[in-house]
């Protein structure tokens, strides 16, 4: 008997400081943001985590997660990981840590999420220049 396979469905990408798994399994999730500020560019950000979670879908996939310059098209750093769901009301949480990242310009990058290389979503993530004593 053929394993069905069943596309699962994303149910957000969020950007964070940090994450991380306590006891009995449970992730925290530090600092939530949309936007990177800097003083100066380029700018380097020293740590973020991506998080997705995928449910709906039974099987093996691939995911690929990229950030993306401005212009879309410039790839600034990929990764990719395998996942399985066994059954439709699994969830699967993929967690992407970004080491390092520099952002040549201020702009609106983009966060991709690619399900067995078919894009599923792109998340902006706007980084800004500010003044000295507005970064915190």
């Amino acid at each position: 008997m053929a394993v069905t396979k069943i596309n699962p469905a994303l149910s957000y990408t969020l950007l964070c400081d940090d994450v991380r798994q306590e006891i009995g399994g449970k992730f925290s999730l530090m600092g939530l943001f949309e936007t990177i500020y800097a003083n100066v560019f380029p700018a380097a950000h020293p740590r973020f985590a991506i998080v997705n979670e995928w449910t709906g879908g039974k099987g093996e996939f691939t995911v690929k997660i990229r950030l993306l310059a401005p212009d879309k098209e410039q790839v600034l750093s990929e990764s990719e990981a395998k996942i399985n769901l066994y059954n439709e009301t699994q969830r699967h949480r993929d967690i992407s840590i970004r080491f390092n990242t520099t952002f040549k310009v201020p702009g609106t990058y983009w966060i991709e999420t690619l399900l067995d290389n078919k894009q599923v979503s792109i998340t902006p993530l706007s980084v800004q220049q500010v003044s000295q004593q507005t970064v915190h």
